[in-house]
């Protein structure tokens, strides 16, 4: 895993401008615009899996539209068992335990709010799962090209085991690119765009990195035609 090269490459890449302004551009359309990018960005993350030395390329904005909302679908799934416990328990323990109430007795309003504590706490340790396990999912979508491929748990699983070390520097890379994105906002709008497409990119290639390195040794797909 190289660490720093997340953080370089894109400017390695003399048509870098070229290549990324359509895309990012392209995230400023409401709605669809963040499904292209979001394509783009896992499209660099095979092209780094390929192996290929400048994974930049000049986009096709149905294949990016297409891949980022497969994608968009398998959040999805993942999101919903987080997504029915917030909403269940926000809803029925404050009326079940009367917290709003005014009549009600203290020891209900304390078992509620005890309630609700213990359900931001989960919801909390859900996310922190969903953070570290949604790169490794993304990445194999991003190979395979299909809905189903964001559900081979166990081929993912064994991927992780054999390279733990790698995953987890991919984590580290979304915390530092959870610092670059909101930078963004000292230049408005197109600075919020350009900041979150560049932790976007640098997320992407430590994916790529990892990726390959837990399937090594690493063989193309069939018919495999890299983007240029």
């Amino acid at each position: 895993m190289d660490f720093g090269k997340s953080f370089s490459y894109i400017f390695d890449d003399p048509d870098w401008f070229s290549k990324l302004w359509k895309p990012v551009l392209c995230g400023l359309i409401p709605f669809i615009g963040g499904f292209v990018l979001q394509g783009y960005l896992m499209n660099v993350t095979k092209n780094v899996v390929n192996g290929q030395p400048r994974p930049l390329y000049h986009m096709d904005f149905g294949d990016e539209l297409s891949l980022g909302f497969k994608w968009f679908l398998v959040q999805l799934v993942y999101s919903i068992p987080l997504i029915l416990i917030t909403v269940f328990f926000s809803l029925i323990i404050p009326v079940t335990m009367g917290m709003f109430d005014p009549d009600a007795n203290p020891t209900n309003i304390a078992l509620s709010l005890f309630g609700q504590l213990g359900i931001s706490m989960i919801s909390f340790t859900l996310s922190v799962v969903l953070m570290f396990v949604f790169p490794v999912v993304s990445a194999n979508v991003a190979v395979k090209g299909t809905f189903a491929s964001g559900f081979e748990f166990k081929e993912m699983f064994e991927m992780v085991k054999r390279h733990f070390s790698a995953w987890l520097l991919v984590l580290a890379g979304q915390l530092v690119a959870s610092f670059i994105a909101p930078l963004g906002f000292l230049f408005f709008m197109i600075g919020v765009i350009v900041s979150a497409a560049y932790a976007g990119l640098m997320t992407a290639h430590l994916a790529g990195q990892a990726y390959r390195e837990s399937r090594m040794p690493y063989t193309p797909p069939p018919n495999y035609y890299p983007p240029i």
